[in-house]
Formats: C-alpha cells, structure tokens, sequence
C-alpha cells in the first residue's frame, strides 16, 4: 500500500531496484508471475520511464532522477508502467504517490537542471519561404505589447504533420515545424501558430489531481481572441491532413 515504505537513507542500488519492481509487478498483476523482469536506471533527461518486451522477458528502465527516491515512489513507476502495457487504469492512489513525488520541489529541480545542461533543441534560424523572428516580434508587438520573452524561435530539423509547434518552458524557445515553411502556408496562418506557442508563455500549466493540463480554460478563451483562429484552424487541419492523415497537434509543451 502507498506510504507503507520508508524513504531510504541512499540510492537505491540495481539489486534493489529489481526486488522492488519484480516483487511490485508479482503481487499486483497475475500476468507478470512467472515471467523474468529485468529493471535499471537510465539518465533520461526528464521523468521518462519505459517497459519493453524483450523475448519472454519484460525490461524496466527507470529515469535515474529516481535514484533518491522512496521505494512507494519506485512501486507506483512500476504499477503505472504495467498499467500502459495492460491497457489498464492506474489505481489513483499510486497515480497520486508519483504525482506528489514528481511536483515536489527538488525532482522539479534536478529535472530543470538537467535540461538546461543536456536537453536543448537545435533550431533552425532561418526559412527558405518564411521568418519567424520578423513573424514573432509582429505577434508580440500586436498582440502583447513587447512583453513576450523568449530566447529563441525556429523551424523544427524534421518535418511533422502533427506536432506543429512546441513550446520549451525551461529554456523559453519556440520550435515551429519545418513542414510549414512553405508557400502554400499564408503569413496569417503562421502569424495564429506563433500566437497559440507564445501564449504557454504567459499561462502556466494548471494541474488538476495526476493531470497536467496545457491548454487551461483561460488559454483557451484567449486562442480564441485571435482574429484568424478559425480561418487558421480550419487550414491547417486541411493542410496537415492531406499529407499526414491526422488531425495535427498544433503545441505540445
């Protein structure tokens, strides 16, 4: 049960993680009981944690931002990993155990640290048919009176259909996808995007029990605001449809 383990005095090692995931996933779930499971840390830049299966046997990799962390904390990794594969809904009592562990101020931290150090994009400056810098300083003057600060803004090194855009919070940049510098994209409709990214600027992400959510009511009333929302929206659902055959994510943070 959550909080029937006590935070260890050191890292935990690769034998007890094992024991922990092992013994976790045995007790839990009967379709684990008589497989091999193998887990370990790896330097992830965030919280990422993965589970792949490997012949007969399931491979836990654990985000080594875990290596301090209390063992319920190592449990709840496991539970909701095996949840994934299974098709299953995390019991909210573990999804709370992680969430608490996640949000608190030194994981937030050791996770932003590492970022800054390792997880910086590579943007490309400049467009063959588009700017994005003159496109940004258009925007920020119109829309937010210069107030907008960001580091930096560029085209994506890939061309997505789906991931238009992202914001990075920890290192203020603004990547727009490669697949939009084209002369088939009107300025309006690029105008609208580097609105919508700008915007996770200004509103932080609200969170809601284990949620996150990016696009809070308050961003969404301000998209709206935008002259050409709809006009934009509608094109580049169009636009991104006929060539990836998905609706297209205009941001991600």
């Amino acid at each position: 049960m959550p909080g029937s383990e006590q935070i260890p005095a050191t890292a935990v090692d690769s034998s007890q993680l094992d024991r922990v995931c092992r013994d976790t996933l045995r007790a839990m779930f009967p379709s684990f009981g008589n497989v091999e499971i193998s887990s370990s840390f790896y330097p992830y830049v965030g919280l990422t944690h993965t589970i792949r299966r490997r012949g007969s046997a399931w491979l836990l990799r654990i985000s080594d931002h875990c290596l301090q962390a209390p063992h319920q904390v190592l449990q709840a990794v496991a539970i909701l990993l095996a949840c994934r594969v299974l098709r299953r809904r995390p019991p909210d009592e573990w999804l709370q155990v992680y969430e608490a562990f996640r949000r608190a101020p030194a994981v937030e931290a050791s996770v932003r640290e590492r970022r800054l150090r390792r997880g910086r994009k590579v943007l490309l400056a400049s467009g063959k048919h588009h700017s994005l810098r003159g496109c940004f300083q258009e925007v920020n003057r119109r829309f937010f009176n210069g107030q907008v600060d960001i580091t930096e803004i560029g085209w994506s090194r890939n061309r997505s259909w789906s991931r238009l855009g992202h914001y990075d919070p920890v290192h203020r940049t603004i990547t727009i996808s490669a697949a939009l510098d084209s002369p088939a994209v009107p300025p309006m409709v690029l105008s609208y995007l580097v609105y919508h990214e700008m915007l996770h600027a200004v509103f932080d992400v609200i969170h809601s029990g284990s949620r996150r959510r990016h696009h809070p009511r308050a961003f969404r009333e301000a998209e709206r605001a935008h002259p050409d929302f709809a006009e934009a929206s509608r094109f580049l659902n169009e636009f991104c449809r006929g060539r990836g055959g998905k609706r297209p994510r205009r941001a991600c943070r």
